[in-house]
């Protein structure tokens, strides 16, 4: 590529990011699906504390602790900790509202950014984005879940699975 094609693409590039508002955008990305990790913890801690498999949580706790850093996981601990206590019911449905709402916030923030990024002017009132949005929010909540459950309940499966079919 020629130089000033170069400085042409890089001139075009940047000016798209500032017309764009990227930046802001992905800050506000950011911004509502870290605001809404800690909500999903304490629901999801206090629907573990319901389910009948044993030593659950702590499978959870390691299987997170293979992906998140070693400050991070302390922290998550520690909430974690706190949460554990004998008012499950209401960490549940806190834990609930709050992670659906901030949730849905960051939906509604990748619903903006997919607007301007297209250049669709959006025309629908908010009390159809909104719930469009938590619709979202609940939908990926629940398909993570299963991921979850599929990462957990998988190597076990696999080794009934083999054990059935004589492979082990």
């Amino acid at each position: 590529m020629k130089p000033a094609k170069l400085k042409h693409a890089l001139v075009r590039t940047y000016a798209d990011v500032v017309e764009g508002h990227a930046m802001q955008m992905a800050a506000a990305l950011s911004y509502y699906f870290v605001l809404s990790l800690f909500p999903a913890l304490i629901f999801l801690s206090a629907v573990v504390a319901y389910l009948p498999v044993p030593d659950l949580f702590n499978q959870a706790l390691a299987l997170m602790a293979q992906f998140l850093p070693a400050d991070s996981m302390g922290l998550v601990r520690r909430v974690v900790a706190d949460v554990i206590s004998p008012n499950k019911g209401t960490f549940l449905s806190f834990g609930i509202l709050g992670s659906l709402w901030a949730a849905s916030g960051g939906f509604a923030a990748a619903i903006e950014a997919l607007n301007i990024a297209y250049e669709v002017k959006e025309d629908r009132p908010f009390w159809k984005t909104r719930p469009l949005a938590l619709g979202l929010a609940f939908m990926t909540g629940a398909l993570l879940l299963v991921a979850l459950s599929v990462m957990i309940v998988g190597p076990r499966f696999g080794e009934w699975l083999a054990a059935r079919v004589h492979l082990s």
